[in-house]
């Protein structure tokens, strides 16, 4: 295993897109291994199709933010946060926040470097990014039985706020 000294940080772009197709599966597969009970689950390759085109969405938007965490050119994490209007969301009727809140869309490091503080530092540049364009209100999504992530967020000031639920047929 590599250093996790020798990770650095980069900005990235739509260009990089293609890169970070292994790190989403390996969330796709983290949700899989939290959450049995929400299968079936889709393919992998449906999965990074429907991710690749919302961050190819996002990436072309104002106030879009993404990192890579990298070493040397292997890309081993990322974080990607975009801005909105608050108006455009479940929480304008709920909550007083700023005119625009930011969302942290994904944060994905690679299983063989998780639990080595890539993950926080990527959350703490989105987190850094956001404030710096005047958007301090921010939310993030996590499967209630990914407990590692829940525990990463909640570390870095976030509350649960909402709760989704489901019910699948049988």
């Amino acid at each position: 295993m590599s250093s996790v000294e020798n990770v650095e940080l980069v900005s990235g772009t739509v260009d990089d897109i293609p890169r970070l197709e292994p790190l989403w599966v390996s969330v796709h597969h983290q949700h899989q291994s939290a959450m049995r009970e929400l299968a079936p689950y889709v393919t992998d390759e449906t999965t990074w199709a429907e991710r690749s085109a919302l961050y190819e969405t996002l990436l072309t938007k104002p106030g879009t933010i993404l990192w890579i965490a990298q070493i040397d050119d292997r890309a081993v994490g990322y974080g990607l946060a975009h801005v909105m209007p608050v108006s455009e969301t479940w929480i304008a009727d709920t909550w007083v926040t700023g005119e625009r809140i930011g969302e942290i869309e994904s944060l994905a490091v690679h299983p063989e470097f998780r639990g080595q503080g890539i993950g926080s530092r990527l959350l703490q540049r989105l987190i850094d990014g956001l404030n710096e364009q005047g958007v301090e209100d921010h939310v993030i999504g996590a499967l209630p039985g990914n407990v590692d992530a829940i525990r990463l967020y909640e570390r870095h000031g976030y509350k649960k706020a909402w709760t989704y639920l489901m019910n699948r047929p049988k």
